[in-house]
């Protein structure tokens, strides 16, 4: 490790070099997946078709489907930005933590049972039995575009701040994860990437602990954080704002956070093959409480690192004085600067970061992999065996993974004049929120029609990202409210005037008393009286990001029910049935209750065995409906 001396400014202090007992940590993380990968690719038992190699054989245990739940989504994006949020907004986000019990309940009784008893293979088949194939296509190209796009800044975003902190080359680091995850994904399939899952999930929360711990004990304890942090307002927990604008309240915590889960869990294709990985409903729903339980000790963990953040740099903001360049570089800046000479701490929470990339472009290959299989290749290859089936589907994660691993260097092009993190945020928020209104629409409702659903779907895309981009244009100009609580620079250490002025890129002493009035300049304006006068379009990109999964979700919802009644009232031919199975039994017994079976055999098809994914139950399903249609002649 590199020392440094006395007189060199905390905030500027040079770049801890990584020892050999990192590289050994970042190497070993690397190497067991790899090893998993082989293991199930060669010597596994029962990995040669294609649901062995998409579905484990649906014979998973609920350790491994409980870990890869909680770290599928829980990205190397939320470990370096969950902390920044507390350290700038204060600890209301945490009631993120809340919304994630109301997301379970959902899941558990509402969404799971239809997906479980279907036994999907591809999610989006559900929209070829329920509407159409074309819903299907849509929702395929949907969710394909969604994946292509979140690996690379997934893996970029963490990469360019070790590279800018830690000194990692940011294509070394993408190169090494998109290689070893092609590899474990292609050879050994769901197993290998639920086994990896759950390998990556373990180190991604011993890498969290350590640096609470060691954290703690450098800053002096948790009275010292916490006193800093109430004497900044960033333990305000209960803010009861129903201004939109307003970041973080109560509201948009829970409910807002509801919809910020729950298109992951209930809507993507990687969340929906785990469920149905295992053999029973329950064992399937015991890993959604295990799931729950995990996430919400992943919140925690990461607010409580935030007020870490703070409780070090109260008086001198690395992000004002430049020692930083992006908000996302401070965990790694922090753990350098305070932890280097931990050992081996720095190796750990760059293998965390490290898993957190890894565990996501895994599953986003093995769930490319499915929905690419089953929803193209079958249909237009129907002859296709399961085992040549299982090869396209190693060689579809292969190509797909090269292509994402192209596309980093586009989205480093991109993030030279867009920011990449709230283009990430925008499309995962525009794109899921749909596709999980839809579902919830053919799982609800029986009158939602195919036309309806598609309509809102395109139109409520077009709002969210015309609200998006808008709000990320606004945000460039400075247009937008400034809600950060106050963050100091009057304890930075100030050794000359020559360091300061490479730090703001100046060589001129005429300078200096600006220099020093920006390291002082720390107040915050109430941004409700500022912000007043503003035009109904600058309040409408103001509203606060936690509320986008919301609009669009709720728009393609309202506007699909709207559409599919007026689609209904005119329509002049019979209404196709629609088979029991397909909807979620809580609301089939409320319309029961309600109307009437009598009045449902006017849309539902009580009689048809049910739908299922199951080769050999399909079978049985079409042989008894050609029977039941012969007989109604």
């Amino acid at each position: 490790m590199e020392s440094y001396t006395t007189d060199t400014p905390e905030y500027v202090k040079p770049v801890i070099l990584f020892a050999w007992t990192e590289y050994l940590l970042f190497g070993a993380v690397l190497a067991s997946s790899l090893g998993i990968g082989i293991f199930y690719g060669f010597f596994g038992k029962q990995n040669k078709t294609n649901d062995e190699f998409l579905m484990a054989g649906r014979s998973m245990g609920i350790l491994p489907v409980t870990l890869s739940l909680v770290c599928s989504f829980v990205s190397a994006i939320t470990m370096l930005g969950n902390p920044v949020e507390i350290y700038t907004y204060g600890i209301q986000y945490s009631f993120l933590a809340l919304s994630v019990v109301l997301v379970t309940l959902a899941l558990m009784y509402i969404y799971v049972p239809v997906y479980f008893r279907l036994q999907l293979t591809s999610a989006y088949e559900y929209f070829e039995w329920r509407f159409s194939r074309r819903v299907r296509v849509t929702m395929s190209v949907i969710a394909i575009l969604h994946l292509m796009f979140y690996m690379p800044t997934t893996v970029y975003g963490p990469s360019l701040a070790l590279d800018q902190v830690a000194g990692i080359s940011t294509t070394a680091s993408c190169a090494a994860i998109f290689l070893v995850c092609i590899a474990y994904s292609s050879l050994g399939g769901l197993k290998a990437v639920l086994w990896t899952d759950a390998l990556q999930a373990t180190v991604m929360g011993v890498s969290l602990i350590a640096v609470i711990a060691a954290g703690m004990t450098e800053i002096g304890g948790f009275s010292v954080m916490w006193k800093r942090a109430e004497e900044t307002h960033r333990t305000r927990f209960f803010i009861l704002d129903f201004d939109p604008r307003t970041r973080h309240t109560v509201f948009t915590s829970i409910f807002g956070g509801m919809f910020v889960w729950l298109p992951m869990f209930a809507a993507t294709q990687a969340q929906i093959q785990r469920y149905n990985s295992v053999p029973t409903l329950t064992q399937s729903r015991k890993t959604l409480v295990f799931n729950m339980i995990g996430l919400m000790t992943i919140i925690i963990f990461c607010g409580w690192i935030g007020l870490l953040l703070f409780a070090k740099y109260y008086d001198c903001d690395p992000i004002q004085t430049g020692a930083v360049k992006a908000p996302d570089q401070l965990l790694p800046f922090f753990v350098m600067d305070v932890l280097g000479s931990y050992p081996g701490i720095p190796g750990i929470l760059v293998a965390g970061l490290t898993c957190g990339s890894m565990s996501t472009v895994s599953s986003a290959l093995n769930s490319l992999s499915a929905i690419i299989t089953e929803d193209f290749v079958k249909f237009y290859r129907p002859g296709y065996s399961e085992e040549r089936l299982a090869v396209i589907s190693k060689i579809i994660s292969t190509v797909t993974g090269i292509i994402a691993f192209a596309l980093t260097f586009i989205v480093a092009g991109v993030n030279q004049t867009i920011p990449i993190q709230p283009m990430s945020t925008l499309i995962h928020g525009s794109l899921l929120g749909p596709i999980l209104a839809a579902f919830s629409l053919g799982m609800f409702f029986p009158w939602v029609e195919e036309i309806g659903v598609l309509l809102a779907l395109i139109l409520s895309v077009v709002l969210t990202l015309f609200i998006g981009i808008g709000g990320i244009f606004a945000s460039r100009d400075g247009d937008l409210p400034n809600q950060k609580l106050s963050l100091r620079t009057d304890g930075c250490v100030l050794a000359n005037d020559t360091d300061i002025f490479h730090l703001f890129g100046t060589n001129s002493t005429q300078n200096s008393v600006f220099l020093y009035e920006k390291l002082e300049n720390t107040s915050v304006s109430d941004w409700k009286v500022e912000h007043a006068n503003d035009s109904a379009l600058i309040k409408l990109y103001s509203m606060s990001y936690m509320f986008q999964p919301i609009v669009a979700t709720f728009s393609t919802f309202i506007l699909g029910m709207i559409f599919s009644g007026i689609i209904v009232a005119t329509r002049k031919t019979p209404t196709r049935k629609v088979n029991q199975s397909l909807f979620s039994q809580p609301f089939l017994k409320l319309w029961k209750k309600l109307f009437g079976q009598e009045y449902l055999d006017k849309w539902i098809d009580f009689d048809s065995l049910p739908y299922t994914g199951d080769p050999v139950e399909k079978k049985k399903r079409n042989k008894l409906n050609s029977k039941l249609e012969i007989s109604k002649f």
